[in-house]
């Protein structure tokens, strides 16, 4: 009889454990985020707009090559890089041109939803080309930014799978994230 006791021990700690281990945490890398950025992010949020005063000085331009960089140079915050293609429509002229931002942000999980946001856009430096515009091109820097910022906090850059169990787990349960570098972990309260 204290046999069977302690294999049954033995075995519901081992069950226990994997099942801790397989639902504390999920990592979500660069890559799948990088992945998500390219191809869902495109879905939901129109990445091509316009912003100025129509006839006076105006910005056609389209977003493109967000990419993002984990815990590298801060160890609490992302950073995300992209491109700018616009066109400058400046007292009646034409100037394409090429904005490359960098900015950093925090990430943010919203337990409700199991979805994965940033907030708190920071633009860390940009350069333009051809470099000759790139003064004509800071005044439009506050309203960029100011889109970027309310397009990442109102749209999700990773949303849990409930059809993955590991993802399902950690929806219902996820708690904090925890930034790595190159990687978020998502961790529970399960255990």
């Amino acid at each position: 009889m204290k046999t069977l006791v302690n294999r049954l021990f033995i075995i519901s700690t081992f069950l226990l454990t994997s099942v801790q281990s397989y639902a504390n945490f999920i990592d979500i890398s660069e890559q799948q985020i990088n992945q998500y950025l390219a191809t869902k992010l495109t879905e939901k949020f129109r990445m091509q707009d316009q912003i100025g005063i129509p006839g006076l000085f105006q910005l056609n331009y389209h977003l493109h090559n967000l990419t993002t960089q984990i815990g590298r140079t801060d160890a609490n915050k992302v950073s995300l890089s992209g491109i700018i293609d616009g066109v400058l429509l400046l007292k009646g002229k034409s100037y394409d041109a090429q904005l490359n931002l960098n900015i950093d942000t925090t990430p943010y999980y919203d337990t409700k939803t199991g979805k994965l946001y940033l907030k708190d856009i920071r633009l860390l430096n940009y350069s333009a080309s051809p470099e000759k515009y790139q003064d004509k091109l800071q005044a439009f820097l506050p309203l960029l930014v100011d889109g970027l910022s309310k397009m990442l906090n109102n749209t999700p850059i990773y949303t849990l799978d409930e059809n993955k169990t590991q993802e399902a787990l950690l929806k219902k349960f996820g708690k904090a994230i925890v930034i790595e570098q190159g990687k978020l972990s998502l961790q529970t309260a399960l255990f």
